[in-house]
């Protein structure tokens, strides 16, 4: 194995020209290198870090070994055993006798004799010079050129291309790619640059002590010599450690452990050479990491450069990947835009492999398969990891099932479509032929075999439930040509029964497949088994009865909508309480589900749904229609007016509120809302009772809907999807069932408000308490609800008569306490009125118990709670009142002046717009004084 190089010409490696596809994952540098120069650099960067004696001395095989003992196979080959490497038991030689190492160095990299000797000759000088400074501590280049001169080359040319590599290859680790981070423009950089020039003119001085190459190493020592973090040993140069220059010419070294001639085998000398690599990790700046990772990278790309044959480079790449991914983590970002680069080139070759598995690895497990996925998966999960990592996600991503998920449901696809590109000369070779689609299934089916057998084995290394992926991709792959197929088919012919039965025992197997695999994935296959819909061979049956639902639910929904319109809300009589266009939608839901019930489509759930969907869009489309056309109770509620405080002396009641008139209040409604006060009470009833009815309806279409399915799936002998009382049948009508609900209660509401602030607003908000209280009690008012009352419940069904009676006295109670604390400036109050007001609240509570024939006492106390705490602060003296204020909102424990309280509409004794409200009203001249002092209220005039 005699080099081939004898010069210092350009020659580079033909595995490095080989296989572009791979490409090159470590990073270029921004000078002019080529590969040869990175060879050439890197051995002499070798001799300089091992020691030129020493490596002289040295023998193949161990570092204590005679040169003419040689080397033993297992001695020589404990790093190649560790990898898998095949192991060859011939020794080294050359010319019949051991070679030593630096021979074997210089063999591999193609250095010639003269060229090493010349380049030995020169560092031990320099290593002689400088007796104090180690030697793999010496700037290499810089001591070869002041050590080898002009005249130790053969020829003019050859001296000058080795003089710009050792410039380069200054500038390249002192300018370029520095480990020390500095000022690329500086003045050490600078007066480096200019030295560099002079150099490329001053070819002749080398060898020499002149003044060019004297200013040269000033410069580069003092670039080199820059400490990194705080670095106390001045021996240490930094030189050649900077990324990517260090990563360059280690490659370099790296690729030097492969036979010349058999390139697809390493060295035996595998152990002494990378011991001899190891020297020079001082001075490129490389740690195991870095060394692990570009080592499983020239292992690889020597895999990939060689046809792929040498199956133990993949098996030792492998090897070298499982070391990286144990201490990736803890990776300088450096290191790891190297490992990421070198993943994504192996994962883009691997991946292209496996995207398409049977064509490329054809014997299956039996081949390289096993290793390429491992290296795929392994690069996948690194990069993937470092992603996930970086969006913090929590949540732990199956890397490797995702991925292999991949390769297979692309490799099936790309198997599948040759498949049937063929399928019609095999279908044609047959003795007896079959249709295509038959002939399909049968070679599908044997697909999945082979898949099962061959890949499988392999595949689940990292994706427990790769035969089930597979048969789920064969499944959709051939579901889609049998639905083609069936779009076609107008009769059954034999042909047509020919390819369902094919179909049919097709599915059977591959189902088979997933329930056998299905069993190691966390949900137990169910994910895959929904990946699997029936191929619905009788999809014919199938299209006319989803045009017959579509058409029925399309005609159902244009009914709602007009009846709806039509539709006057007005009963004819009592005995009519709810409208009939919801009687009418009920027919017509109870003949689509009859008539449905009587098709032969068990086999179709999701026609029912469909239609269940249908239904229960037009039941909330109804109800909307139904709800949204009577308003908002906010707009029936009169405005809050702005606070005022009583004028007690000139005001409109007069000296001791002698005037008993009833003047029109200010701030009430100055005109009706359009829609909320419009529709009277019992038409907003029949409105609920509609909702009722069709509330009590839907529970009978759900029914009606589970008891129909259930008989169909047993006269027919399908297993049904949707079992009665699941979601699949009765959520779809939870948001009908809901929304019903809800507008059932809005509409008491509604009809409450309607009732307080529109009927009785002339006796309640108009005249209650207008003119002094004891003019104006509450009887009126009283004496009207009753006659609402009646209403109510001569217009509501039964089962709504309390709820929206309940819902009236919660509005009631709602609007007295308007009446006292926001109805404007015509009503003021005094202490004595507070025990009146007292006993007009009684008088409304009473009137909602009715001796006990009402609503429960306990809960008109319950609800009147509220109106009762807030009555009983107008019996409390006016002090108090403003005491209780005070302490409630703060006032007195600052310097400014006090902000008016939010207006919570919460009334309650602890609020304070409450307390301020009770003075607002209160008719007496503390409270006036104690309002203009502390808010600058104004009169109510």
């Amino acid at each position: 194995m005699a080099p081939a190089a004898q010069s210092e010409g350009p020659r580079t490696s033909s595995t490095t020209m080989r296989n572009s596809e791979l490409g090159n994952p470590i990073p270029r540098v921004k000078v002019d290198l080529t590969e040869d120069d990175f060879r050439e650099s890197a051995y002499e960067i070798m001799l300089a870090a091992t020691g030129t004696a020493a490596l002289s001395a040295r023998s193949v095989g161990s570092a204590r070994s005679k040169p003419d003992k040689g080397i033993t196979a297992v001695a020589a080959s404990r790093m190649k055993k560790a990898l898998g490497l095949k192991l060859n038991t011939g020794v080294s030689r050359r010319g019949g006798k051991p070679r030593t190492t630096a021979e074997l160095m210089r063999d591999q990299m193609l250095i010639a004799d003269t060229v090493d000797l010349r380049t030995r000759r020169a560092l031990s000088r320099a290593a002689a010079g400088q007796a104090s400074r180690r030697t793999e501590h010496m700037l290499v280049p810089l001591e070869l050129l002041q050590n080898i001169p002009a005249s130790a080359f053969t020829d003019s040319s050859e001296h000058v291309r080795w003089l710009k590599r050792q410039l380069r290859i200054l500038e390249a680790g002192l300018l370029a790619h520095p480990l020390v981070r500095g000022d690329s423009q500086g003045v050490e950089a600078l007066r480096l640059r200019q030295c560099l020039k002079e150099m490329y003119c001053r070819a002749s001085d080398t060898g020499k002590n002149t003044e060019s190459i004297q200013a040269l190493r000033n410069a580069a020592m003092a670039r080199a010599g820059r400490p990194l973090n705080g670095e106390s040993n001045e021996d240490v140069l930094h030189w050649a450690d900077g990324y990517p220059f260090n990563i360059n010419l280690y490659v370099a070294l790296l690729g030097c452990v492969f036979d010349h001639v058999e390139e697809g085998t390493v060295l035996e000398e595998l152990d002494d050479m990378l011991e001899m690599f190891k020297k020079t990790w001082v001075v490129l700046g490389i740690d195991q990491l870095t060394h692990n990772m570009l080592f499983m990278w020239v292992l690889f790309r020597q895999y990939v450069n060689t046809g792929q044959k040498e199956l133990d480079l993949l098996g030792a790449a492998e090897s070298q990947m499982a070391e990286v991914v144990k201490d990736y983590k803890s990776a300088r970002p450096e290191q790891w835009n190297l490992l990421h680069s070198i993943l994504t080139a192996i994962q883009t070759w691997t991946e292209r492999r496996l995207l398409s598995y049977h064509d490329s690895f054809p014997e299956g497990a039996r081949g390289p398969l096993e290793k390429v996925l491992a290296l795929a998966v392994q690069s996948a999960e690194v990069i993937g990891e470092d992603m996930h990592q970086d969006k913090r996600r929590k949540v732990k991503i199956s890397i490797a099932i995702s991925t292999v998920d991949l390769y297979v449901r692309s490799s099936i696809r790309t198997a599948f479509a040759q498949m049937m590109e063929s399928v019609d000369t095999r279908r044609k070779a047959a003795d007896a032929p079959i249709p295509a689609l038959a002939q399909l299934a049968k070679d599908t089916s044997a697909l999945v075999s082979k898949e099962i057998e061959n890949f499988s084995p392999s595949l689940k290394e990292w994706h427990p439930y790769a035969g089930g992926v597979a048969a789920v991709t064969l499944h959709a792959c051939y579901s889609r040509e049998i639905k083609q197929y069936m779009s076609g088919v107008s009769a059954l012919t034999a042909d047509t029964v020919q390819v369902l039965e094919a179909a049919d025992q097709l599915e059977k197997s591959l189902v088979q497949v997933v329930v056998e695999d299905g069993v190691y994935a966390e949900d137990g296959g169910k994910a895959l088994i929904r990946e699997m819909p029936p191929f619905e061979a009788d999809r014919a049956v199938g299209n006319l009865a989803k045009k017959w639902v579509e058409e029925k639910l399309q005609m159902l929904k244009e009914m709602v909508t007009l009846n709806v319109s039509k539709e006057s809300w007005e009963p004819n009589s009592l005995k009519e309480r709810y409208a009939s266009s919801a009687v009418e939608l009920l027919r017509i839901v109870d003949e689509m589900l009859n008539t449905y019930f009587a098709l032969p489509v068990s086999q179709f759930p999701e026609l029912l749904q469909d239609l269940v969907n249908g239904i229960d869009n037009a039941l909330k489309i109804y109800a909307t229609q139904a709800i949204g056309s009577c308003g908002e109770k906010d707009a029936l509620i009169p405005p809050i007016p702005p606070l005022t405080r009583c004028k007690t002396k000139k005001s409109w009641f007069g000296k001791g509120r002698s005037d008993r008139g009833s003047p029109k209040p200010k701030g009430t409604l100055k005109k009706e809302p359009s829609s909320a006060a419009v529709y009277d009470l019992p038409h907003i009833c029949l409105r609920m009772n509609t909702l009722h009815h069709l509330l009590v309806e839907v529970d009978f279409i759900e029914k009606k809907i589970r008891t129909g399915w259930r008989k169909d799936s047993a006269l027919s002998g399908h297993v049904p999807s949707m079992q009665p009382n699941t979601e699949a049948v009765d959520s779809n009508l939870y948001e009908t069932r809901s929304l019903l609900k809800e507008g059932i209660d809005k509409l008491m509401e509604i009809a409450a408000y309607r009732v307080v602030f529109v009927d009785l607003r002339p006796v309640l908000w108009d005249r209650l308490y207008v003119g002094g209280v004891a003019s104006s009690r509450i009887s009126a008012v009283i004496e009207e609800l009753d006659t609402q009352l009646g209403i109510i419940s001569d217009s509501s069904v039964e089962q709504l008569s309390n709820r929206v009676i309940g819902s009236l006295m919660r509005a009631c109670f709602e609007g007295l306490m308007l009446v006292l604390m926001a109805a404007g400036p015509m009503r003021s109050f005094t202490v004595s009125d507070a025990s009146m007001l007292q006993e007009d609240l009684k008088s409304m509570k009473d009137l909602f118990i009715a001796d006990g024939d009402g609503l429960p006492a306990t809960q008109v106390e319950r609800e009147a709670a509220f109106a009762t705490e807030v009555v009983s602060l107008f019996s409390l003296p006016t002090s108090e009142v403003i005491q209780r204020f005070n302490s409630v909102y703060g006032i007195g424990k600052g310097g400014t002046k006090p902000s008016l309280p939010s207006i919570t509409g919460t009334w309650s004794a602890s609020d304070p717009d409450t307390l301020l409200r009770i003075l607002c009203y209160r008719g007496d001249d503390t409270a006036s004084k104690y309002l203009k002092k502390t808010f600058r209220l104004p009169n109510n005039e």
